[in-house]
Parts: structure tokens; C-alpha cells; sequence
């Protein structure tokens, strides 16, 4: 039997643990939200940690999209 699912509109908070290599060493997870739209097929990160710097930030966010295969995931792609 086959699963069709699909997401139409996800909101997703997560942490990003320190091990991904992406956070200020001893620094405690990084939250993070993802937004994900299937009608305008846009994926958004933001990272929720304001204590981390903007550039900190902006480079988790960037990878995040370079390197994630988000609607795979959730539409049940191989």
C-alpha cells in the first residue's frame, strides 16, 4: 500500500545541537523555526537565538537551506 502524504504549511521549531558544528563552541543549541510553504514552495529558517551574533545567525540560516532536502522529508520522498 502506498502513503500519499502531503504538507501543505508547516511551522517547525527545532534546536540545532552544537555538534552540527554550526553554533560558538559551548554554546547551547541554537533554536531554530522553519517555515515551509508547498503552494509557493518556499522554505524559510530563522534562528530564534538572539543572543547568538547576526552573522552567527545568518550563516546557520544559509546552510540550513543550502543543505537540507526539507519537502522530501515531509512529503514522503524517497
Amino acid at each position: 500500500m502506498e502513503n500519499n502524504r502531503y504538507v501543505n504549511q508547516l511551522h517547525w521549531v527545532f534546536d540545532l545541537p552544537d555538534a552540527a558544528g554550526l553554533c560558538p563552541e559551548g554554546k547551547d543549541p541554537a533554536r531554530v523555526m522553519m517555515i515551509y510553504d508547498r503552494a509557493t514552495n518556499v522554505t524559510q529558517f530563522e534562528v530564534l537565538d538572539k543572543d547568538l551574533p547576526k552573522e552567527a545567525r545568518e550563516h546557520i540560516s544559509v546552510w540550513l537551506r543550502n543543505n537540507t532536502h526539507v519537502r522530501d522529508a515531509i512529503n514522503g520522498a524517497a
